[in-house]
């Protein structure tokens, strides 16, 4: 079973996505996870039952396609090769949308060559260019439980 788990409670796997995702597209720009008061969930962790690093999935601030206004997107998301096809990849992206609803965002975004992972759940194909596709996915606020 693998264990989805915020970079804020295993701060320790951090420095290792980081270094995946620079592996996989090279050095990727530091992201501010707050701007104009925004802020973005954290990273996300996927982790093993052996309680190693096993993929991830990071956020960005940017504005929305044909709009200028800024949300939220998932900016890079990673499964180690030997675990690839695993579903890991579906419960990062689930994870990612509860991750947001809880902090009130009402839509994430995404620009991936990987569309059909998103549609597999759910998203909405907003557009296709060049083998890239751009997907959405509104979002219902979420309560925290520790918070009613």
């Amino acid at each position: 079973m693998t264990l989805i788990l915020s970079s804020d409670d295993a701060p320790h796997f951090l420095s290792q996505l980081c270094d995946w995702f620079a592996q996989e597209w090279g050095e990727m720009d530091p992201v501010d996870l707050r701007l104009n008061g925004l802020e973005a969930p954290a990273p996300l962790l996927a982790i093993s039952e052996e309680g190693k690093l096993i993929g991830g999935l990071a956020f960005t601030i940017a504005p929305e396609p044909q709009n200028t206004t800024n949300s939220i997107w998932i900016n890079a998301l990673l499964v180690a090769p030997e675990h690839r096809g695993q579903g890991i990849a579906s419960k990062l992206i689930r994870a990612a949308e509860r991750a947001a609803a809880l902090q009130s965002i009402t839509k994430l975004f995404v620009y991936t060559e990987y569309a059909t992972l998103y549609t597999g759940c759910s998203w909405e194909l907003l557009e296709t260019k060049e083998g890239n596709s751009v997907l959405s996915k509104a979002l219902e606020p979420l309560v925290q439980e520790d918070q009613l």
